[in-house]
């Protein structure tokens, strides 16, 4: 019998998953799996959201992952501070899809500020970051989430053929708690305490 490397590879991820299993998250309080937070204001990132990232979560895969975008889910006439909020609130987690504009905006900061909020008052973990050009690469929290949590940050592939992985590296990250992703040096550190 000859056996593939990635046969093995599949079995052994595959044989731990079934002793480890996964935790889905479960809340009840949650309306959507996320909140899609981006640059409105780019249009070839509003395009991408709308056109790609929607079309992949909501209408492919197993499994239907509502999301909250802010064009087509907030209620108009009300405060951007209060659909922040309640989006945030309202939502398993929180994607923030970055660009060099739209980490400098004020949206940016004001978005991450309540979705770090949330994992102080819930201590709940909700943030997932995804990279579609190479950005915060020297700050300080970007380099302590790689290593605590390196799960939740993805970059979007320069190559079209790991379009796939990313998209249901995406969906998985969406579908479990973040601590169930978190190193296990900071897990068992935390556990023992």
């Amino acid at each position: 019998m000859h056996v593939f490397y990635w046969d093995v590879w599949y079995l052994y991820h595959f044989s731990k998953a079934k002793i480890k299993g996964y935790r889905y998250l479960a809340s009840t309080d949650n309306i959507y799996n996320a909140f899609i937070t981006y640059d409105t204001k780019d249009p070839v990132v509003t395009d991408w959201v709308f056109n790609h990232l929607r079309v992949q979560l909501e209408e492919k895969g197993e499994k239907f992952l509502p999301i909250c975008l802010e064009e087509r889910d907030w209620h108009p006439g009300a405060p951007v501070i209060d659909n922040l909020s309640q989006s945030i609130r309202q939502s398993r987690k929180t994607v923030f899809v970055l660009t060099e504009r739209y980490v400098n905006s004020g949206n940016f900061r004001l978005a991450f500020y309540l979705a770090h909020q949330r994992l102080l008052d819930d201590n709940t973990d909700v943030i997932v970051l995804v990279l579609l050009e190479p950005v915060l690469q020297y700050s300080q929290f970007f380099r302590l989430r790689k290593r605590l949590c390196r799960k939740t940050i993805l970059e979007w592939p320069k190559n079209p053929h790991a379009e796939d992985w990313f998209w249901q590296s995406l969906r998985n990250v969406i579908r479990l708690e973040n601590q169930a992703m978190y190193n296990k040096l900071y897990t068992s550190y935390f556990a023992s305490r």
